[in-house]
């Protein structure tokens, strides 16, 4: 069964969120969008992974989570962990078109696309076997003897394989429900019970990697991001505040909660915390006291004396 399901990367909305507060002739757009694209590749790929296991009946018991993730010291992040009463299995997914060749000694990946352009890049099989060998390794502080394996996933059949190592398992996603259906166990070593109790422990311990604050990662400073409340019908205007709501100055669309997704994003793209004078600023908020308000109310939580307050979010 499944015990926690993929969810959409909050990197996306952060990314998106950033390309729309900066200038359209920013000099950093560029490798915004690049992070962009290959954010929404990677999440294509894992929902295909996703469908292609839709109907996953072994005959195992099993547990399986979505989209894994473990801060210091072992830093893992798995699109896919498949636990058995034997093993556990970590799948990875790679979306990439063109050819891949997986070069060794040293270990690259070159990705050859359709006009013949070469790009090299870390090969993800090594990265692979890390993963697994942390994985084991925590799993092994829980009290869990388990061997982890990995297998590497191919998301579309546009993707043409090349110079594989031998060692290394790699599936085309249309073949990843019968493989996995027709494995050969070995003889389990958890109990049911132990099943169900790891995967309990697992998503105790799941704590995603934080991507944000953005604009810092790419030298963006506070000041090149546009502030105020953008629609959220037709993007482009930008919200005025009436007696009881936020009307849009474009489309005319009154909400009454537009100024949360400007919150969300002061969050993902500034810094970790608020000041009542930056919530006015960013978001235009009337006052101190009205941005004091609605930052309690928006699970906000204040830090700091009253002349140095500030406000951070869970």
């Amino acid at each position: 069964m499944i015990i926690k399901y993929r969810e959409l990367p909050a990197k996306i909305k952060g990314y998106e969120a950033l390309l729309k507060r900066l200038s359209p002739r920013h000099p950093k757009r560029t490798a915004i969008k690049t992070s962009l694209h290959k954010a929404r590749a990677g999440y294509g790929g894992e929902e295909r992974l996703d469908e292609a296991l839709y109907f996953f009946d072994p005959p195992y018991v099993y547990q399986m989570i979505q989209g894994f993730s473990l801060a210091e010291p072992f830093k893992i992040q798995v699109d896919t962990v498949l636990i058995t009463q034997s093993c556990v299995i970590l799948l990875e997914v790679k979306n990439i078109t063109g050819k891949l060749q997986f070069k060794q000694n040293p270990s690259l990946l070159h990705t050859i696309s359709a006009d013949g352009e070469v790009k090299s890049d870390t090969s993800p099989i090594p990265q692979m076997d890390k993963k697994a060998l942390r994985v084991e390794k925590f799993l092994r502080t829980m009290g869990y003897n388990l061997p982890v394996s990995s297998i590497f996933v191919i998301a579309h059949t546009s993707q043409i394989v090349e110079e594989v190592s031998r060692n290394c398992r790699i599936l085309a996603v249309g073949d990843i429900n019968f493989y996995l259906s027709t494995l050969n166990l070995p003889t389990p070593i958890l109990s049911l019970e132990e099943l169900h109790e790891l995967g309990k422990t697992l998503l105790t311990f799941q704590q995603n990697v934080q991507a944000f604050p953005l604009a810092p990662k790419f030298q963006i400073e506070q000041s090149e991001i546009e502030t105020g409340v953008f629609c959220p019908r037709c993007h482009l205007g930008k919200m005025e505040r009436t007696t009881i709501a936020w009307e849009c100055e474009t489309c005319r669309l009154i909400s009454r909660n537009a100024h949360l997704t400007a919150l969300d994003e002061w969050f993902m793209l500034i810094k970790s915390s608020i000041s009542t004078a930056e919530c006015c600023g960013f978001i235009g908020m009337t006052s101190l006291e009205t941005a004091k308000h609605f930052l309690l109310k928006n699970g906000c939580q204040p830090v700091g004396g009253r002349r140095y307050r500030h406000y951070t979010r869970q």
